[in-house]
């Protein structure tokens, strides 16, 4: 980022999206809230869920990724890699991982769920626009006050990551927002900093 910033003079548009779901799981993962909670298991189930599948995939490409994903995850976590023997041992090999944001195949695959009719790891339910696929997205809508500050800050620490290493801000400037950004206890002040009456 810091040579990106350099080499266009800080003229340069980066995106972000992808970044932010892997966020809103790190909110939800950190959050004291049950329901958070629960939601951030039932994702990271459905990636696992994806993830074990697609390794055993007769596509080669999406076999060799998740493998990857998955062998990463093993890694990050000291456990042994050679799981790939059969279906049922790969699973065995996942299910007693602590779900966490930055396992490999949690933070490739975590965007499909937000449209997974029914939260299911099925292909034929990923990137449903019926009624199933937004009862769906309305889950991350009920995301308490807590885990919608832990999202926030999440969000604007990688802005200001940004923007302090490609150089489109001055690192006092940054310093300075990290600081008011540390200080909110409540999504309430945070918002209404943003949005004032």
């Amino acid at each position: 980022y810091r040579l990106c910033g350099e080499i266009t003079s800080s003229r340069l548009e980066i995106k972000t999206s992808g970044r932010y779901t892997y966020e809103m799981g790190r909110a939800l993962a950190a959050s004291p809230d049950a329901a958070d909670q629960a939601l951030f298991r039932d994702w990271y189930g459905f990636t696992r869920e994806l993830a074990i599948h697609s390794a055993f995939s007769v596509n080669e490409q999406e076999r060799n990724m998740a493998r990857h994903f998955i062998t990463h995850a093993l890694e990050l976590e000291k456990k042994p890699t050679d799981v790939f023997g059969d279906h049922a041992s790969c699973t065995a090999a996942l299910v007693p991982l602590s779900p966490s944001p930055d396992h490999m195949f949690w933070f490739e695959y975590n965007f499909l769920y937000v449209l997974a009719a029914e939260g299911k790891a099925a292909k034929s339910a990923l990137g449903d626009h019926t009624k199933s696929g937004y009862d769906q997205r309305a889950r991350f809508y009920a995301v308490s006050a807590e885990g919608q500050l832990g999202y926030a800050k999440n969000v604007a620490e990688y802005l200001l990551f940004l923007a302090e290493t490609t150089g489109m801000a001055a690192p006092v400037a940054c310093q300075v927002a990290r600081a008011k950004l540390g200080r909110y206890a409540a999504y309430s002040e945070l918002l209404a900093d943003i949005a004032p009456d």
